[in-house]
C-alpha cells in the first residue's frame, strides 16, 4: 500500500515474480532491506527486524502478518488519495477507519478487525465505497426511518392522551371524594388534606414518568431527523457518506430498540379513589374518609377505526363438564389477557386467558347465565335470565365462586356497572332499571314522551366518554340508543350493515363495539358522526355473534358465537 511521503521502486510496477521487494519502514529512513513480511492491517511490506519490533509493541502486536511466502509479490495499487478519509475509530483513535463488518453491522479500523473480527468476512472501505451511491443508500433507509418516525409520532400522540386522561382522573376522583365529604362533618378535613395530597403525589408520579417517555420519544425522533439530514449531506467523501450510511443503520435498529422498550412504559398507573362505608354508617370511624386503591393502569386505547385485524387461532372453550354446545352469549374483560365468559348453553360462567388459551376456571350456576359485567374488588355480576336473578360472583385469585343473589324481575339480560350502580335490561315490559348493589331500584328507563324506548333490550352499556352515556342494543329495532344516565334520549344509531345487534361494549372514549348477530359481523360505533364501520365478518369465520370484548393492555377483540364451542381471536396489527 503506497502512503504519501514513501518511494516505491519503479521496477515494481511490472508485478513480475521477479519483482524483489523491499522493506517500507526501512525505506521510510533510507535504507534498502529485503521484505520477509507483509502487515495486512498496515498495509506494508516489513523485513525481520521490523517485523519483530512490530510485534513487540502492544498497539500492533495483533495485526495480522503475512509470510514472505504468502505475502503480495509487488506494491499494492491503491493510492492514500484512493481511500480518502474516513474518520478515527474510537475505540483505537490513532487509527483510521477502513473496515466494515457486515455480519455485525460494525465500522472499525485494523486493530478492530483483528480483535473482534478475525472470522468474520469483512469489507475493506477503499474497494466497497467504490460502486456506493448515497441517494440508493437514502433510498433504502427512507421507509424505515419514516416507518420509525411515524410510530414515535404515534407514541407522542399516546402520551398527550395519557395527559389528559391522567388529568381526567384526578378531576373525577377529586369530584368524588368531596361529593362524599360533603355527607360528612367537617372534623375530617384533616383526613381530606391527606387523600388530596396522594391525589397530587400520584398525579405527579404519573406526570413525571409521562413526560420523561414523552422526551425519550422526541429525543429519538429528533435523532432520526440527525440522521436523515447527515445521510442527505453531500459535503463528505464517498467513504465518509457510506460510514454515515452504515451508522444510521445502526442507530436505526438502535431506535426501534429503544421504541420496544417505549411500548413497555406506555402506561400509567389507575387508582381510585374508594369510599369508606365505615365513615358512612360512623362519623368515628379510624379509617376517616377512604382510602386510594390502585385498580390497574392506565392504557392509551387506539383509535380502532385505523387499525387492521388479524385472526389468531380460535380458542376451545368447551371443557369436560360441559354437557351441550356453548352459546357464549356475554363476555367481559376481567384483566389483561383474561376474559369472563358467559355460557348460556351449559348454564356456567368460564374465565379464558387467551394468552395460553386455555379455561383457567369454571363455575356451574342455577340457570341460563346471559350477559356479565366486572365489578370492583374482585367481584363480578352475571345476569340468569331464566330464574329471575342477578348472581354476584368472586374473582379473586383467578377463581370463580358464588356470592350474594339479587332477585329481580324476570327476563332480564343485559348488564352494565357503572358509578356503584348496576344497569339491567329487560325484554318482558321493555326498560331498563338502574340499582344498587343491594338490588334496590333507583330509576326506570321504559318511555320517553310517552313513547316506548325499546322493544328487545338485550344488552347494554356505559360509555367511556365524558360524560358518561348509556347505550342500549335492541335486537327488534335493529338499533343502538344512546341515553343519559338520567334516561334521557340523545340519539339513535342505526346501519343497513346492523341486523339484530347484540352485545354492545365501550373500547375507549366515543368508540364502541357492536355485534350484529344475523349480519354476522362486528362493527365499530363512533359516537362523534354516528358511523358504523365494518371491522370483523363472515370472511373472519364470524357465525351469529352475541358477544365482544376488547383488551386495550393485548390489543385483542374476542367475540363468543351462539352455537359454537370456540371463541374467536383477533389481534391489531
Amino acid at each position: 500500500m503506497e502512503v504519501s511521503g514513501k518511494r516505491r521502486d519503479p521496477d515494481l510496477n511490472k508485478g513480475s515474480d521477479d519483482t524483489t521487494v523491499f522493506c517500507q519502514p526501512c525505506e521510510e529512513e533510507g535504507k534498502r532491506s529485503v521484505a520477509q513480511g507483509f502487515c495486512q492491517t498496515c498495509q506494508e511490506y516489513m523485513c525481520d527486524p521490523c517485523i519483530k519490533a512490530h510485534k513487540k509493541f502492544k498497539v500492533s502486536r495483533n495485526h495480522i502478518m503475512l509470510s514472505k511466502d504468502k505475502m503480495p509479490s509487488f506494491y499494492p495499487s491503491t493510492k492514500q488519495s484512493d481511500i480518502g478519509v474516513t474518520e478515527y475509530c474510537k475505540t483505537h483513535p490513532n487509527e483510521m477507519i477502513k473496515f466494515y463488518c457486515p455480519t455485525h453491522s460494525d465500522l472499525g479500523c485494523g486493530d478492530c478487525v483483528v480483535i473482534g473480527h478475525r472470522t468474520c468476512k469483512v469489507d475493506y472501505i477503499a474497494d466497497v465505497s467504490k460502486d456506493f451511491t448515497n441517494e440508493r443508500e437514502f433510498r433504502e433507509l427512507e421507509p424505515s426511518i419514516k416507518r420509525a418516525e411515524d410510530l414515535l409520532s404515534g407514541y407522542i400522540s399516546k402520551v398527550k392522551k395519557l395527559f389528559d386522561e391522567v388529568e381526567h382522573q384526578s378531576k373525577d376522583e377529586i369530584d368524588r371524594l368531596r361529593k362524599f365529604r360533603a355527607e360528612i362533618n367537617t372534623y375530617l378535613d384533616r383526613r381530606e388534606k391527606e387523600l388530596l395530597g396522594n391525589i397530587q403525589e400520584m398525579k405527579t408520579n404519573e406526570e413525571s414518568a409521562l413526560t420523561e417517555l414523552k422526551t425519550d420519544c422526541e429525543l429519538a425522533k429528533c435523532g432520526l431527523v440527525a440522521t436523515r439530514t447527515e445521510l442527505t449531506s453531500g459535503t463528505d467523501s464517498v467513504n465518509q457518506r457510506y460510514v454515515t450510511a452504515r451508522r444510521a443503520q445502526k442507530e436505526l435498529r438502535g431506535i426501534h430498540d429503544k421504541m420496544e422498550k417505549m411500548a413497555g412504559r406506555m402506561k400509567a398507573r389507575k387508582y381510585r379513589f374508594v369510599e369508606d362505608a365505615d365513615t358512612k354508617r360512623l362519623l368515628g370511624s379510624k379509617m376517616g374518609l377512604g382510602t386510594l386503591n390502585m385498580a390497574g393502569e392506565l392504557v392509551p386505547v387506539p383509535d380502532l377505526a385505523t387499525m387492521t385485524w388479524k385472526k389468531e387461532a380460535d380458542i376451545l372453550v368447551r371443557t369436560s363438564q360441559d354437557q351441550g354446545t356453548c352459546r357464549i352469549m356475554g363476555s367481559s374483560l376481567l384483566s389483561p389477557g383474561f376474559f369472563l365468559l358467559a355460557d348460556c348453553g351449559n348454564n356456567c360462567v368460564k374465565l379464558v386467558d387467551i394468552s395460553t388459551c386455555t379455561v383457567t376456571s369454571r363455575l356451574q350456576l342455577p340457570g341460563q347465565p346471559w350477559d356479565v359485567c366486572v365489578l370492583p374488588g374482585d367481584q363480578a355480576a352475571v345476569t340468569v335470565q331464566n330464574k329471575s336473578m342477578i348472581q354476584l360472583l368472586s374473582t379473586k385469585g383467578g377463581q370463580l365462586s358464588c356470592g350474594k343473589e339479587i332477585k329481580v324481575s324476570s327476563s332480564c339480560f343485559g348488564i352494565a356497572f357503572n358509578n356503584n350502580r348496576l344497569y339491567v335490561s329487560y325484554t318482558q315490559t321493555p326498560r331498563v332499571e338502574v340499582m344498587t348493589l343491594d338490588g334496590h331500584i333507583i330509576s326506570t328507563f321504559q318511555t320517553d314522551d310517552r313513547r316506548q324506548l325499546f322493544k328487545e333490550p338485550y344488552y347494554l352499556t356505559v360509555s367511556a366518554s365524558t360524560p358518561p352515556t348509556l347505550h342500549v342494543s335492541d335486537d327488534n329495532a335493529h338499533t343502538v340508543l344512546q341515553l343519559t344516565l338520567d334516561g334521557k334520549v340523545l340519539r339513535k344509531y342505526q346501519d343497513i350493515r346492523l341486523i339484530n345487534p347484540g352485545a354492545v361494549v365501550k373500547v375507549g372514549p366515543g368508540q364502541l363495539l357492536v355485534c350484529g348477530v344475523f349480519s354476522h359481523n362486528v362493527l365499530l360505533l363512533t359516537e362523534r358522526d354516528g358511523k358504523m364501520v365494518e371491522i370483523l365478518g363472515k370472511k373472519d369465520g364470524l357465525t351469529l355473534p352475541c358477544s365482544v370484548s376488547f383488551c386495550p393492555h393485548t390489543r385483542a377483540i374476542v367475540v363468543g358465537m351462539d352455537s359454537n364451542d370456540s371463541l374467536k381471536v383477533f389481534n391489531a396489527n
